[in-house]
């Protein structure tokens, strides 16, 4: 049964799902960087070009302007008949607006130069969530018996996709790792991709991520890299041996279940096989680590060099491109084409010349074609780069289709993490020349942070209005836990999630029925496993995205111990009691409490746009912005019971509170 807090977020969602029936307006929660261009969109039943629209701090009207002419018919991008953009780039002093059109609930416009480290933060939450072995979060270490899986071989010709065990009857040591989605199965090849862009994000901008979660002295993102790249040195155990794959389809007919208390851990095997995608994309990742750590851990470093050497001379040495298990509902990651794979790893261990990639379509764990040009275009090879831009000039569609939200592909499984590649192949390959920011990038970030149809933020978390609550992961259903920083797989294709109907069912009377489109459908359905089954792929897309989403590099953290994320959990009160909390000093705030929510009100004296959260310690907890009705709501259902200091931004008197 949901408990009072979870039925009244629930209302909350619905209420503005529904509200204003005939306008909506969508925007980037999250918020934007104050040099880069800044747009709403606006859908409506009704032509209402030429209303006026408005953008106010403080109750002052500091831009406005009036509808232009909108595009119309429901269309493959858009269910509503009428649809415009609000452009208010002009608009560049950080703070917190709010942005209204008569009709429409007005929305929380945040202008700052740090958008998006908080969520960045969470994003690596879920993937420690998702950690094999341990230590691990909302669970405790699991699958163990990996320590010994169960080496399978092909069972004839590899492309039939069937394994058994090999004989005689031996083991290897698989333990660790990070399991792939909403199943317990291991796969090499995205473990591989997301350490390559866990590494390629730190790289990009390594002043975003913090040290939050991590036990070591790193930061998160490189303890999650770290995670990742110790698994896959173990990938290649000798000569003829390489796993690609732990766990098999057997783990789908399990049922929901923790992880450690999986009934095929100890029997799970190690499908093993000398395969070019596997080992060149291994090879690239563990190269990338070599490099990042090099100045960090110089012993780690080189046994990461030494693997990645080792697994790309046995890999030019196979006839075999690549490897697979064939299961009754879809193969498993199946990627017929070594040479991108190859080519990345071949552009950090020797000069790459003997690879061309060609120009692909899509950026994916299948598709490592724009990596493996951009790393050899950064080397000087003129004839990568124009592959590089050839293929990245595909995913420039902001005139087809009426694509209002500058989205870089087609409707598809798994829609939000593709995009989310092409979008970052393409910001990338534009960097290579000093452009920043363009339209495709910025298109599809905000397409994340709630600028589309539904108006919904596609990843978990509880800083921001209105996101995503619902994962399909037996984690989060057992534990009930908020799945904080897992990101949606986003829309899917109508066709494709008609055909999908008999696997999982679709809400009665869902709020977002109206926003789908006749080629495109969302829901946040835990059920859903085409929609919202996140991946460690998808994770590695986003966090990628949000290195770069920073125009500049930030300042360094002063603190590598601050936290900037609320670390969610929702509580399981029953009961919602309004409580008077006093506060003390000048009256800077005004404060009410709803059992973990936090409201706070300015008094006359406090001007503060933003409030910080520390603890008694000191400890910063997390930043408060203020929304259109002049508050700042604060949800303190992470925190432990204690003592907790409310500093505004404006330097008014220090707030405290008790939890």
């Amino acid at each position: 049964m949901l408990t009072s807090f979870r039925l009244f977020t629930a209302a909350i969602m619905a209420s503005f799902l529904t509200s204003h029936a005939a306008i909506w307006l969508r925007v980037n929660q999250a918020g934007y960087t104050p040099e880069r261009a800044k747009t709403a969109v606006v859908l409506s039943d009704t032509d209402i070009a030429g209303d006026n629209w408005s953008i106010k701090k403080n109750g002052n009207i500091v831009l406005s302007g009036k509808l232009s002419a909108g595009k119309r018919g429901e269309n493959f991008y858009v269910a509503q008949e009428y649809a415009y953009t609000i452009d208010f780039s002009s608009l560049s002093e950080k703070g917190t607006y709010s942005l209204e059109l008569a009709g429409a609930k007005t929305q929380q416009v945040i202008i700052h130069d740090d958008p998006y480290s908080l969520f960045a933060t969470q994003a690596l939450m879920h993937l420690r969530a998702m950690r094999s072995g341990g230590p691990a979060r909302l669970h405790k270490p699991s699958h163990l018996g990996d320590s010994a899986a169960i080496v399978y071989k092909a069972n004839g010709n590899w492309q039939a996709g069937a394994w058994q065990e090999d004989s005689p009857r031996r083991t290897v040591d698989m333990l660790g790792g990070h399991y792939d989605a909403g199943d317990y199965i291991k796969f090499t090849l995205n473990e591989a991709y997301l350490a390559w862009h866990l590494l390629t994000a730190y790289q990009e901008n390594p002043s975003v991520f913090v040290k939050a979660q991590s036990t070591s002295n790193l930061p998160d993102i490189l303890d999650e890299a770290k995670h990742s790249l110790d698994y896959l040195a173990k990938t290649f155990p000798d000569e003829n041996t390489f796993v690609i794959q732990v766990g098999d389809g057997k783990d789908h007919d399990q049922g929901w279940r923790m992880p450690e208390m999986d009934g095929l851990d100890g029997k799970r095997p190690a499908l093993c096989a000398l395969s070019r995608v596997h080992m060149g994309s291994t090879a690239a990742a563990l190269a990338l680590g070599a490099l990042v750590f090099k100045d960090i851990d110089g012993e780690i470093a080189a046994i990461y060099e030494s693997k990645a050497k080792a697994i790309y001379a046995r890999a030019k040495e196979s006839t075999q491109a690549s490897a697979f298990e064939r299961n009754a509902t879809n193969d498993f990651y199946y990627d017929q084409t070594d040479a991108d794979n190859m080519a990345l790893a071949a552009s950090y261990l020797d000069d790459g010349k003997g690879y061309a990639p060609p120009a692909a379509y899509e950026v994916s764990w299948g598709d490592w074609n724009a990596f493996a040009n951009h790393r050899l275009a950064e080397l000087g090879d003129a004839a990568a780069k124009s592959r590089l831009l050839l293929e990245v000039g595909r995913y420039e569609r902001s005139g087809e289709r009426d694509n209002i939200w500058n989205l870089t592909g087609e409707y598809t499984w798994g829609s939000l993490h593709r995009w989310i590649g092409m979008a970052n192949a393409y910001e990338r390959a534009r960097r290579l020349d000093g452009e920043k920011l363009s339209v495709p990038f910025l298109g599809v970030l905000d397409y994340v942070f709630g600028r589309n149809n539904w108006g919904i933020a596609m990843i978990a978390s509880a800083d921001l209005p209105y996101s995503i609550r619902n994962i399909y992961n037996g984690i989060y259903r057992l534990t009930q836990a908020f799945p904080v920083g897992a990101l949606s797989e986003g829309p899917g294709d109508v066709k494709m999630h008609v055909d999908m109907r008999k696997y999982f069912s679709v809400p009665a009377n869902s709020p977002f029925e109206e926003f789908n489109t006749s080629a495109g459908v969302f829901y946040d359905n835990a059920d859903d496993f085409m929609i919202q089954e996140s991946t460690i792929g998808g994770q590695g897309d986003l966090l990628l995205m949000l290195a770069l989403a920073s125009a500049k590099n930030l300042q360094p953290k002063a603190d590598s111990g601050t936290v900037p994320s609320s670390l969610y959990e929702p509580d399981k009160e029953t009961a919602i009691i309004p409580i008077k909390i006093a506060a003390r000093g000048p009256a800077a705030l005004f404060v009410n409490r709803t059992s973990n929510l936090f409201f706070f009100k300015p008094s006359q004296i406090c001007k503060a746009e933003s409030l910080y959260v520390h603890n008694v310690q000191g400890k910063y907890i997390t930043t408060l912005y203020k929304n259109s009705r002049n508050q700042f709501i604060w949800n303190a259902g992470h925190v432990g019971n204690g003592i907790y200091q409310i500093r505004p931004s404006d330097g008014s008197p220090v707030v405290t509170v008790k939890k």
